[in-house]
């Protein structure tokens, strides 16, 4: 597996890194031993590169996996924190559950704007503190908006980018492809570590992979490509592709072939909360199906055109009757 260097940060990493979104709850809900198995896959095949979050709740599923690995896995996991205490205890539960003395790259999850980076400054102080101290390798950003990423890349203490980026531009929220391109050459020139996520653009990409990994391959500034991965047979095409390798067709015949789909149950009580969270503008609700005897104010509906499969709307409802299947 080729490995590039992460920007200036000295950090080496595969080419293809491994997103673990994909275990969450609001996802594929693996237990820890299902995504354990498939991070172990991973490691073993070249991949040192793993993401998560702390409020994706997969952070025990790579203690799982790389237990006993010690500093040969490259992580990265990030806060929603908007003060320095709150940041702190995220930091601190991440290094519990990951089992790890420091996090290699910790971010700033989803900066939207100047003004939300800059409201998050107290936080981005504390990261600069455990970055002296050695507790962090590096600090990024990861990105969903042009506009947040224009902010990260003109904040010189943020050495990492971690953009929505894939050729058709599904999931970037406030302008296109091309926009999102010329701030990574940005971000490019002034030697930041830019690594891709939804390459595969939450699964509408799914059907044919080595031209929107080839895509980004070309580009010429991404370090690394995130992709999520749900079984050690997906590991296993992804590798092959990424190696130039024909996929054999035992592995193929292992890889789940059924398309996902965000699925919202009718006892959906029409809150709101989804609709909120949801930053790709793919929820709304129908008010035509409010039941005020069952308390139901209307029913959430989903446009699978917009939606990328996230799961930041599962993990927002209160009545979890979200989910990605």
């Amino acid at each position: 597996m080729k490995r590039n260097t992460l920007g200036n940060t000295g950090i080496e990493v595969s080419e293809l890194s491994y997103g673990t979104l994909i275990f969450a709850e609001m996802q594929a809900n693996l237990t820890l031993k299902e995504g354990g198995r498939s991070v172990k896959k991973a490691l073993d095949s070249g991949i040192n590169f793993f993401d998560t979050g702390r409020t994706y709740g997969t952070e025990g599923h790579l203690r799982e996996g790389l237990r006993g690995v010690g500093d040969k896995a490259i992580i990265s996991t990030k806060t929603h924190a908007s003060s320095p205490d709150l940041a702190q205890e995220d930091f601190e539960a991440s290094l519990k559950e990951l089992d790890r003395e420091y996090i290699d790259i910790y971010h700033l999850h989803l900066v939207h704007s100047t003004q939300d980076l800059a409201d998050r400054r107290g936080v981005l102080d504390l990261f600069l503190d455990l970055k002296e101290r050695g507790l962090i390798r590096a600090i990024g950003a990861s990105v969903h908006k042009v506009e947040g990423a224009r902010a990260v890349v003109a904040e010189r203490d943020i050495d990492v980018l971690f953009p929505v980026l894939n050729s058709q531009g599904l999931g970037i929220i406030d302008g296109s492809i091309d926009d999102m391109i010329e701030v990574c050459r940005r971000a490019d020139a002034r030697e930041m570590g830019i690594y891709a996520m939804k390459p595969l653009a939450g699964g509408h990409l799914r059907e044919s992979p080595k031209e929107p990994f080839q895509y980004l391959r070309n580009l010429g500034f991404v370090d690394s490509i995130c992709v999520g991965m749900k079984s050690p047979a997906e590991v296993e095409m992804n590798v092959s592709i990424f190696e130039g390798r024909e996929v054999s067709e035992e592995t193929l015949s292992q890889i789940e072939t059924a398309s996902r789909t965000l699925t919202i149950y009718d006892r959906c009580v029409g809150c709101g909360a989804c609709v909120e969270a949801c930053a790709q503008g793919a929820l709304h609700l129908d008010i035509s199906q409010t039941d005020e005897s069952k308390g139901k104010k209307g029913q959430s509906i989903v446009d699978m055109g917009k939606c990328i499969l996230c799961g930041y709307c599962a993990a927002a409802c209160p009545e979890f009757v979200i989910r990605i299947i």
